[in-house]
């Protein structure tokens, strides 16, 4: 398939994890990231604010305004890196084209002179990003499906949706434990936390806007379990793949364990660092330590998407 900007040249994949916070994005994608021809990139919605505004760092440890993969790609999307008051105004208008009651009008086809400008500047990232770097998918655990509805309006990128899911009780726990800023060496920021209450809306909100903003556009989404990756990784990545139309090759996955390329994430929880052999385990603390009260909240605000999704 040419592209509409007359190039010749075929839309770029883009496997785009939606769901919400804690529900193992960060590995997934760096997972994905490791089959042929792909490469992790983290949450692209914040590499302004996180990556340029703040001076964070790449997967790859280096500033991402140092990284041999970004550098490039931002150089030939900007002509130069963009100055402060420039990164500001852009995630500010990023900001408010992706707030959550955007959903709706993301799903009606809503445009705007704002919309076009930010699908045109992320499509044409992208686009340079895999031209630099070589990659031919790009992976993008984003997860904000009003963020992934912008970058499917961009005619460089050819979209495909993966809604990852977790037990919206594990999701809850999770979000309320400390991660420590130091978890990872190079990685100086400190992971939000928010009471079950807040948790629980959140993985609601987030599985039914990947409904209303893709699988009601005639969008094909690709629904993955976290707990099914963990237990058999390599017949979870081969159904991405697929998907994707990528080479399924999952050499990379051996005893329950990845070998784990280095990815280029430019935002995301500190293990988008890690590298080399990781292990994989079901983390099911949550069953004994998550409180009888939340536990019980998050159980009935979740309750319908809850049990369609298995739990």
């Amino acid at each position: 398939m040419a592209r509409a900007d007359g190039s010749g040249r075929a839309p770029v994949r883009v496997i785009y994890l939606t769901g919400t916070g804690r529900s193992g994005s960060t590995l997934l994608g760096n997972a994905v990231g490791s089959l042929p021809g792909a490469i992790s990139v983290g949450e692209v919605r914040f590499l302004l604010r996180r990556g340029l505004a703040e001076g964070g760092r790449c997967g790859c440890r280096e500033l991402v305004t140092d990284c041999p993969v970004w550098r490039p790609a931002l150089e030939k999307t900007f002509g130069a890196v963009p100055g402060p008051e420039e990164v500001r105004r852009m995630d500010a208008t990023l900001t408010a084209l992706t707030r959550r009651r955007r959903v709706r009008w993301w799903a009606a086809g809503g445009t705007s002179p704002e919309a076009e400008e930010m699908g045109d500047l992320h499509g044409r990232l992208l686009a340079n990003l895999a031209e630099t770097s070589g990659a031919t998918t790009i992976v993008d655990s984003s997860k904000i499906a009003t963020f992934g509805a912008l970058l499917s309006r961009s005619p460089l990128l050819d979209v495909r949706p993966v809604h990852l899911v977790r037990d919206p009780r594990a999701v809850a726990y999770s979000w309320q434990r400390e991660v420590a800023s130091q978890a990872v060496e190079g990685y100086d920021g400190e992971m939000e936390r928010f009471h079950a209450g807040k948790a629980a809306a959140m993985w609601l909100h987030s599985t039914i806007s990947v409904g209303t903003t893709f699988s009601r556009r005639g969008r094909s989404v690709l629904d993955v379990r976290y707990e099914d990756f963990v237990s058999d990784p390599a017949a979870v990545l081969r159904r991405i793949a697929e998907f994707a139309g990528l080479p399924a090759d999952t050499g990379f996955v051996r005893d329950g364990a990845l070998d784990l390329s280095t990815s280029h994430a430019v935002a995301g929880n500190p293990n988008r660092m890690r590298s080399g052999p990781v292990s994989l385990r079901a983390d099911t603390a949550w069953k004994s330590e998550l409180r009888t009260r939340d536990r019980l909240v998050v159980s009935a605000v979740t309750t319908t998407h809850r049990r369609a999704h298995g739990y």
